[in-house]
């Protein structure tokens, strides 16, 4: 009776596929052009240093019409127009007719297609492949979405049980896809050194390493490369697990070629990111977890699938912890772990999801391994799938995937479609994503990624806030307010992403905060310093508002400042035009130090809220805003933490 079904099946599938043939002619996409020429870097011109550093804003998450789900949506940007895109060209939103340009340009941008499809893309788009004519390349080359949820759930992972490649359009065992991958990987580096500017503009060569779980759950990995040497393919979902990458990078990743491995959101990994196994569902080991401490020295806190940095309910009573939380606190059973594949109930989270109480873990864990296999730094990105470098001004969000989510009625669940369906989630939900940001001494990727590489990052829920962070100690209480700040920071302490040891005569460390206003999103509120420690056989947090706007001091006694007043008019999404701050700083020291106790510090900054873009969605349909989600948001960003420890 299956097998019947399956038969049924598929000659329904090409029924359909035969007649969007035959109607959307004019949707068919054009066969893939590989760059004939393989291009090499330019030679870096002779750039002047700032020992203190810049601030570049970027994308570190992006995928274009190389990506096998971006390519059935409808996406036409490769990763060139990805490149001009970020540049400030305007480009075409998929195959929508509609027009967009980014707020600003961006410093640095890295395309990070999904690993899984270049290769079936290449197959589906080059007349006279083995699989030119299979359905599932019927059904990408003329955006049939039904061929999207058999694509997708080739790539799960469950337990012991590994992905696989697609047969249809990859052949018996992947052997087409996998002969495919490197010429279309080749075309990546090539457009990536093709706008390479430095000393203006940064291209990073990557891509994404995909496997999904069952529900739609992701245990995604961007892998970013410092320069040009790089592997001769990449590492998909059906290559192996996740320390299986890991290890693959250490076979095939020797100087000069250098990788970082950037966990995807968390909050939406069924615990398995940072859970107590491995990705097969195995026991943790050590020689695992060094390889996670070598490469995976950063964390996306925030992108378009919602934010991880915590949540109500998940270890947290922090108020700020409500922020894009796309799933809820799992129920009594839900959090649960299956030991046969090491995940809990789909569409929930727990403490393993979040990033705040990953960090907490790691403080315990250090016990454990004698090492912190989660020293975590932040990034934030967009996860675009349209090939729209840092698209994330909510005013003007035309969504991610192409005609999927382009139109105001899909955004707000008026109409929906099987790509939400099939990942199991309300598409308002979903936001514009976010940004990374780094200090770095110039604008060439050896800089930046030595940046990325030391933690001096911090994300964003899409704004270009910039902040500073350090800690050190016999600091003065004025130190924000002194001209050479920075190089007394630098000299004497460490920036975001560094350590502090052994306090001197058990002294409490003093971290000056600084931040600057983004000029195109709204006012500063306000500034605080997340604290997690250990005390005894646990962890705790606690929250401090440190730098507040309007003139308001803290309490004493709460820590918090109240609240100044900015408020949004959500009849044309105006707001307080006299309420927040441009700049911010302090210098802080803990009034709850124990110099025997492990900590990390880091710093989040809060803009006054602004209308949500599924408002202006609202306004410009002229319906009521969606209930179960907010109609304003406090745009925010996370710099990477500072740890202490007792011991050297």
């Amino acid at each position: 009776m299956k097998k019947l079904f399956k038969v049924f099946g598929a000659l329904l599938l090409l029924l359909v596929v035969g007649v969007a043939g035959f109607l959307l002619l004019a949707k068919h996409d054009p066969d893939l052009v590989l760059s004939a020429v393989k291009r090499a870097p330019p030679d870096a011109p002779k750039l002047d240093a700032n020992p203190e550093r810049n601030a570049y804003f970027g994308e570190l998450h992006l995928h274009t019409t190389y990506s096998m789900d971006a390519n059935v949506f409808g996406t036409t940007i490769d990763p060139r127009g990805a490149y001009r895109f970020a540049k400030g060209e305007e480009m075409e939103v998929g195959m929508t007719g509609l027009k967009q340009r980014i707020a600003a340009p961006l410093d640095f941008a890295a395309v990070t297609d999904h690993a899984e499809g270049i290769g079936m893309v290449a197959q589906c788009h080059t007349p006279g492949s083995g699989s030119y004519w299979s359905l599932e390349c019927i059904g990408t080359r003329y955006k049939v979405l039904l061929v999207f949820p058999r694509l997708f759930n080739a790539n799960v992972q469950s337990g012991a049980t590994p992905a696989r490649y697609p047969a249809g359009a990859c052949g018996d065992e992947g052997k087409l896809c996998v002969k495919a991958a490197p010429s279309v990987w080749e075309d990546i580096q090539s457009a990536a050194n093709e706008h390479y500017q430095p000393g203006k503009f940064s291209t990073f060569i990557g891509f994404e390493y995909s496997p999904t779980l069952v529900g739609g759950g992701m245990l995604h990995r961007n892998v970013i490369f410092r320069g040009a040497k790089v592997p001769e393919t990449v590492f998909g979902a059906a290559d192996g697990f996740a320390e299986d990458l890991l290890r693959w990078l250490e076979a095939r990743c020797s100087e000069p070629c250098q990788a970082l491995s950037i966990p995807h959101n968390p909050n939406f990994s069924w615990g398995l990111m940072f859970g107590d196994s491995n990705a097969n569902a195995t026991p943790l080991t050590k020689e695992n977890l060094l390889l996670r401490a070598k490469y995976e020295n950063l964390v996306e806190i925030f992108q378009a699938k919602g934010s991880s940095e915590c949540a109500r309910g998940v270890g947290s009573s922090d108020e700020e912890c409500g922020f894009e939380n796309l799933f809820p606190a799992c129920k009594p059973g839900e959090d649960a772990i299956d030991p046969k594949t090491g995940t809990h109930a789909i569409h929930c989270v727990t403490p393993n999801d979040m990033v705040r109480t990953v960090l907490r873990r790691g403080l315990s864990e250090e016990r454990k391994w004698g090492f912190n296999p989660f020293k975590l730094g932040f990034v934030g990105a967009t996860d675009n799938h349209n090939g729209l470098s840092g698209d994330t001004t909510e005013s003007t969000y035309k969504g991610h995937g192409a005609p999927n989510d382009s139109t105001p009625e899909l955004r707000l669940g008026i109409e929906t479609n099987i790509v939400s369906k099939t990942l199991g989630l309300a598409i308002t939900g979903l936001n514009p994503g976010g940004l990374t940001g780094v200090w770095a001494e110039r604008n060439t990727r050896e800089d930046i990624w030595d940046g990325l590489k030391r933690r001096e990052s911090w994300g964003t829920s899409g704004t270009r806030v910039r902040l500073r962070f350090f800690g050190g100690f016999g600091w003065p209480a004025n130190l924000h307010q002194q001209p050479d700040m920075i190089k007394t920071a630098y000299a004497s302490g460490v920036p975001m992403g560094g350590d502090l040891y052994a306090a001197p005569a058990g002294k409490p460390p003093a971290f000056v905060v600084w931040a600057t206003r983004d000029a195109k999103s709204a006012p500063l509120q306000r500034l605080q310093i997340v604290k997690g420690w250990v005390e005894g056989d646990t962890t705790k947090e606690a929250v401090y508002d440190v730098a507040c706007s309007d003139n308001i001091q803290p309490d004493p006694k709460t820590h918090r400042c109240a609240d100044n007043g900015a408020r949004v008019n959500l009849k044309d999404c105006s707001i307080s035009a006299d309420k927040g701050a441009s700049e911010l700083a302090a210098t802080w020291v803990d009034p709850d130090f124990r110099a025997d106790r492990a900590a990390f510090y880091y710093l989040r900054v809060l803009e006054n809220p602004v209308c949500r873009y599924s408002q202006y969605d609202a306004l410009k349909l002229g319906v009521a805003h969606p209930a179960g989600f907010p109609a304003t948001i406090q745009e925010r960003a996370w710099s990477s933490p500072i740890w202490y420890s007792p011991t050297r």
